[in-house]
């Protein structure tokens, strides 16, 4: 599985690159919404999307509401954030996200995340 990584902190990145590592899983980083949607208009070939909220340039919502404008990607999307109130679990739910995940969260909590969303897209 190809996993597109979209978090502006190199420190996230790195913790969650590592735990896709561990769970056999391959990832490319984007570093906010706008280098995603450059990667995915070149090639859409990821299996998912972890998209961070709060990103310079171009946020997780915004990302949503461009990709659901513009059709970039069909993958699972799960946002990952610090953002816990419901209408914001709302709003991003309702702009595309399949699942919401609260950071800090643990290997077994992503892997699990993973699991639930793929097995909805298959």
């Amino acid at each position: 599985m190809k996993v597109l990584l979209v978090d502006d902190s190199s420190a996230i990145a790195k913790v969650v690159g590592e735990m896709l590592k561990e769970a056999g899983f391959s990832h490319e980083r984007a570093e906010n919404g706008k280098v995603a949607t450059e990667i995915l208009s070149k090639t859409n070939d990821f299996d998912l999307i972890l998209l961070d909220w709060n990103m310079p340039q171009m946020d997780g919502i915004e990302f949503l509401k461009f990709n659901k404008e513009h059709n970039l990607t069909k993958a699972p999307i799960v946002m990952m954030t610090t953002e816990n109130k419901p209408e914001k679990i709302l709003k991003a739910l309702e702009n595309g996200a399949s699942e919401y995940i609260m950071k800090p969260f643990t290997q077994d909590i992503l892997i699990s995340k993973i699991q639930t969303v793929t097995a909805k897209a298959a």
